[in-house]
């Protein structure tokens, strides 16, 4: 290659990056999601510039997609980076990978990390079952902090006050089937329940035809790093299953705080 090629070419990367990095940088500088359109329409670059950004922050997990996948928010991967150099910083996933297969091996079912993203959860790692699986949305898309037992885990051991803001700005809750909960009074009654019993469960709350049981991944004062989840179908994974599952869960969900309680959070919640 000619060294004008050389050059023509990386400048067109550099040019790319540089759109890229303020895609990443409207975002930090904003507390609501965006839409493609708007993106572009805020930056002055085409739809296409957009979306190739934002696909390359979501594949390296910077940026995150709604549950419709017409909006984008910030992803884990930033807060990660908030944190990046500090010595007592915690690798999430590579602390609970171990314990993941743990779960599964317990279990023969599949077992997901989630981490909060604003007003939701996303899942960051997972060890999959073998046959028959639960259907489970794919790593980057977010679910609502009342909306699964995931969500519910994490919302649990964040303070009272958060709660509070939580369920106003995201009332009316959205109900995604039967039995989600979609009431402010309901909720409150499962954060009591959760933090009294240390898990939280799930009967196609938000995946129909799915059974789960969330456990909380808690730093030095007890504010939730990660939830991890057990699920599988409702006739493998039945309410008489997990409870007999139950004891041995707890141990694994025990072994696996007494390593991350000794890490802060570092996880910022805007719920703005």
């Amino acid at each position: 290659m000619r060294d004008d090629e050389t050059e023509a070419s990386s400048s067109g990367t550099n040019k790319a990056t540089l759109r890229t990095l303020n895609v990443l940088s409207a975002y930090i500088s904003r507390t609501a999601p965006y839409g493609v359109t708007e993106l572009s329409n805020d930056l002055g670059m085409t739809k296409n510039m957009a979306f190739r950004a934002l696909t390359t922050l979501l594949e390296h997990g910077y940026t995150v997609r709604d549950a419709d996948g017409s909006r984008y928010d910030l992803g884990y991967g930033v807060l990660w980076l908030q944190g990046a150099g500090a010595d007592e910083e915690l690798d999430i996933r590579a602390v609970c990978a171990p314990f993941l297969q743990r779960y599964h091996e317990a279990t023969g079912e599949s077992a997901f990390l989630s981490v909060i993203v604003g007003r939701n959860h996303v899942t960051i790692d997972s060890v999959e079952a073998h046959g028959v699986r639960v259907s489970h949305r794919r790593r980057g898309l977010l679910v609502p902090l009342h909306a699964s037992p995931a969500s519910r885990v994490l919302l649990s051991f964040l303070s009272d006050d958060e709660i509070a803001e939580y369920i106003r700005v995201a009332s009316p809750l959205k109900r995604f089937t039967p039995t989600t909960i979609a009431r402010a009074d309901k909720l409150w009654d499962e954060v009591r329940k959760v933090r009294r019993q240390g898990f939280a469960r799930g009967y196609g709350d938000h995946y129909a035809h799915a059974n789960y049981i969330s456990f909380p991944v808690l730093d030095v004062t007890g504010r939730p790093h990660a939830a991890i989840t057990i699920g599988g179908p409702p006739d493998r994974l039945s309410k008489k299953r997990i409870e007999a599952l139950l004891p041995e869960l707890l141990r694994i969900t025990k072994t696996l705080n007494e390593q991350t309680r000794l890490y802060p959070s570092s996880a910022t919640v805007l719920f703005g």
